[in-house]
């Protein structure tokens, strides 16, 4: 795997998570791949447990889009910046439905194996994001 295939996998990434297609998401991963949204304490572990987390996120954000903003790779590993936005419609587990509109920046640290996505570590600020509910 070279260093332009990576990033292509990375950039592939986002823009399944924009395109809602399961099928073109989940060919991105490995069968026994790691997939954490560290803020919301999720881990997924295998394409089974990842595409139920993408189905929740989905069905609660129908609208959800992510631009990159920046990755790079070496070697196994890579990493990425991204804004992610949408319509919080539905509930989301711990997340109940606000209907706010939200626009979220956030990063993600990869492992690649066997030239697709292993293992995934998302990071964002769920304060800042618009997703939680008024007080």
């Amino acid at each position: 795997m070279t260093l332009s295939d990576t990033s292509a996998l990375i950039e592939a990434w986002a823009t399944s998570w924009s395109s809602g297609s399961m099928e073109q998401f989940l060919a991105l991963f490995t069968d026994d791949c790691h997939y954490e949204d560290v803020t919301v304490q999720y881990v997924n572990e295998g394409r089974a447990a990842l595409q139920d987390f993408a189905q929740k996120v989905w069905t609660a954000v129908p609208d959800y889009k992510m631009v990159l903003t920046r990755c790079f790779t070496a070697g196994d590993s890579g990493a990425a910046e991204w804004i992610a936005t949408g319509i919080h419609q539905q509930d989301f587990p711990g997340l109940p439905a606000t209907g706010n509109q939200f626009q979220v920046r956030g990063a993600s640290l990869f492992e690649f194996r066997a030239g697709k996505i292993h293992r995934v570590a998302d990071y964002w600020d769920l304060l800042s994001s618009g997703l939680l509910p008024a007080v």
